[in-house]
């Protein structure tokens, strides 16, 4: 007979796929962090049943490699025996699901299921340690065994509502709250754990997304005070600590008349009851919860391991293994239970962390947050840098706008958006404001920019900002007030930017198919006010107005002009340059015939990066249109299956046409796909393609119903 830890640290081993006869790199499921992980315990509180079921023959612990591990573990394996019994049992299943976990909360898991039964907003709040994710996790193993789908989205400090929407959804892409909300199914449940680790950079927007989806049936987990336990119309479900008679349970390593008196005195928080150990001194039921994390628990850790545990509560991302701590720092932290880990690496447990980090004084705090920028100062990487970035911040120092640069140019744009904020509340800086507003327009985040923007000096800097607003806006008219305002203003090498980039925007916003002569002739009217400033364009800008003259040539069969702007462009790139290769390869396809599609097929082969081979099997369907060859379709569908989590403009448009055309390929669910291509082609900036494609959704479903 098995006692209940046993039975479900044998479930959770019976559910790992692994090669019986192969006695090294292990999955990293087998080992006791992730055990504890996915049964939602302290380590140490596997200790007890582990050795149980060594002791009956039913596993065996050894150590050995583990996947992505820098040095050897403990993994747990089941025997023969233990497999014969979980064969026994039913419970052997690979890529399942085991039962959470759960004591003493029947009744918080009956009256939260009844919540989530009808749609609406329901908030669940206590403190650290308490049980949420763990209530939670029960509520969703009983209500998908009825056939309920479930979103999940773990928040963190570098979450934003495009993670959220694509960790529910599995659609990536910015958009307004209000579009966000739309996308929510009624047969879903979508729950956001971790709701108070979200940067207040973002907070609004996922806010006034959960406020406007109250057709959908949303659960927040957080902690109090927090902007998300107090949205107006929400439910809300306040869990206090566990019945005290299910204290033995929850930590079976104590005897069960000393678990009871130890629950009783914790006021039945299971986080610490799991943490306390025969010698630590017994609490009295007046103990704040952060006293006897501080007093019994951190009291244990070496001076090392506290020195660790310092650095590791002013992190602002979990960390990877030998980044800011020594492997030794860390095995003790987590010999401690003290470690809380997950895919992106590790952090302490939120309950630790909080309590260790409020009882430093600033002066502490800062002296920590500078030691750690000069640390990271020396790793090399992008994470490095937004690391780096965040304790420079937060050390009080001036804030080098190259580091800025950097991160906003190499990180996650959500990451970059949280960073510039921290930086502006430190900082009064102009030079700043652009970067952070130049972020959210790279975000789509056009009211976002118009916010920061308002707080810079009226000028070129500010309407820039507001120029680019105005573009993604789909305004012509403040387009061309602004556009006048910065060419009278700006001076000749700037002028000639704003022109160009007017330019190609004007030929990117419309859809597939040749280009209207109309437009044609509108381009190179806006090109030649750059002829008089031309000596003063970059390279790059310079090339990008040949370019964009090439591609117009082209297009109307201007056979001498096209060659001659061809000898230009390859004087300033190069004969090899992958920009005018790309504009060779997309001309040279006209007329399409064998030779056409034979040559996209080896270009396309030989390409690197999604977004680029998506650029050439679009040109290859816009072309081939309407009898589209079947590998391309192929080609197409493969591509569009992968979602990437980008935000330059460029993509975002590319990914526009992604939907475009798989509506086009297929006209059983073009509605559908072409509903979301007009979502996106606004977000990208291409207003009047939007329109001109939802003038096309029109037309089809008259079509249909005629």
């Amino acid at each position: 007979m098995l006692t209940g830890p046993e039975e479900r640290l044998l479930t959770a081993l019976a559910s790992v796929e692994v090669d019986r006869n192969l006695r090294r790199d292990f999955p990293p499921a087998l080992s006791l962090p992730a055990l504890a992980i996915e049964l939602g315990v302290v380590r140490s509180a596997l200790h007890v049943p582990a050795a149980a079921l060594e002791s009956k023959g039913l596993i065996q612990s050894i150590k050995s490699n583990v996947i992505g591990a820098t040095r050897r573990r403990t993994v747990l394996l089941l025997t023969k025996k233990g497999l014969e019994l979980a064969n026994d049992m039913g419970v052997v299943h690979v890529n399942g699901q085991s039962a959470p976990a759960v004591f003493g909360r029947l009744s918080d898991i009956e009256a939260l299921q009844s919540m989530l039964s009808e749609s609406g907003i329901v908030t669940l709040t206590g403190l650290p340690g308490i049980g949420k994710t763990t209530l939670a996790r029960a509520v969703k193993y009983g209500l998908e065994k009825e056939s309920r789908r479930f979103g999940w989205c773990t928040a963190n400090a570098a979450t934003d509502l495009n993670l959220i929407m694509k960790s529910w959804t599995k659609i990536s892409f910015n958009e307004s709250p209000e579009l966000s909300a739309s996308r929510l199914e009624e047969d879903f449940i979508y729950v956001l754990d971790e709701a108070q680790e979200i940067h207040r950079r973002h907070a609004e927007s996922i806010k006034s997304m959960i406020q406007n989806a109250s057709h959908a049936t949303i659960l927040v987990i957080t902690r109090t005070p927090s902007i998300f336990s107090t949205i107006p119309s929400a439910v809300r479900y306040p869990l206090e600590g566990v019945d005290i008679e299910a204290a033995s349970k929850i930590a079976p390593h104590l005897e069960k008349k000393r678990a009871t008196e130890i629950a009783f005195a914790l006021g039945g928080h299971p986080l610490a009851i799991e943490m306390w150990r025969e010698g630590d001194d017994l609490p009295t039921p007046e103990t704040p919860i952060a006293e006897f994390v501080t007093s019994t628990v951190l009291s244990r850790l070496s001076t090392s391991s506290v020195q660790g545990l310092d650095k590791l509560s002013l992190e602002p991302f979990p960390i990877r293994r030998n980044h800011s701590l020594s492997h030794q720092t860390v095995d003790d932290l987590d010999e401690a239970a003290i470690l809380k880990w997950g895919e992106s690496g590790f952090e302490a447990h939120h309950l630790i962390r909080n309590v260790h980090s409020a009882a430093m004084d600033e002066m502490t705090r800062d002296s920590i947050h500078s030691n750690l920028a000069a640390h990271w100062s020396d790793i090399q990487g992008h994470e490095a840098r937004a690391f780096e970035m965040h304790h420079r911040i937060a050390s009080g120092q001036s804030l080098d706008l190259e580091l800025a640069n950097v991160v906003s140019e190499e990180s996650e744009s959500a990451i970059a958006a949280t960073l510039l904020s921290d930086a502006l509340e430190r900082e009064d800086r102009d030079d700043l404001r652009i970067l952070a507003a130049n972020v959210a327009i790279s975000r789509g985040e056009t009211n976002a920019a118009r916010k920061i923007a308002s707080d810079i000096e009226e000028g070129p800097d500010r309407w820039k900002i507001d120029l680019e607003c105005a573009r993604m806006s789909g305004d012509d008219n403040e387009c061309s007030t602004i556009e006048k305002l910065l060419l009278d203003r700006l001076p000749d090498s700037e002028r000639a930017s704003i022109l160009v980039r007017g330019a190609i925007a004007m030929h990117d916003d419309r859809l597939p198919g040749p280009l209207d002569p109309e437009l044609a002739i509108r381009l190179i009217k806006r090109l030649d006010q750059t002829e008089d400033i031309s000596s003063e364009m970059s390279s790059s800008l310079m090339a990008s107005r040949l370019i964009l003259r090439y591609i117009v040539a082209s297009g109307s069969s201007d056979v001498i002009q096209a060659a001659s702007l061809r000898s230009s462009i390859v004087q300033i790139l190069g004969e090899d340059h992958p920009r005018l290769e790309e504009i060779d390869l997309k001309i040279t396809l006209r007329p399409w015939n064998d030779i056409a599609e034979s040559r996209l097929s080896e270009s396309i082969q030989g390409t690197t990066g999604r977004y680029s081979r998506l650029k050439k099997i679009h040109w290859g369907l816009d072309l081939s249109s309407p009898e589209m060859p079947q590998w391309l379709i192929n080609a197409h569908d493969a591509e569009f299956k992968i979602e990437e989590n980008k935000y330059r403009p460029e993509h975002r448009r590319i990914d526009a046409f992604a939907w475009y055309w798989s509506g086009a390929i297929h006209p059983d669910d073009r509605i559908r796909l072409w509903a979301e291509a007009t979502r996106r082609l606004r977000a990208a900036g291409c207003v009047k393609a939007a329109s001109e494609l939802l003038d096309e959704i029109h037309t089809e479903i008259r079509s249909r119903r005629r």
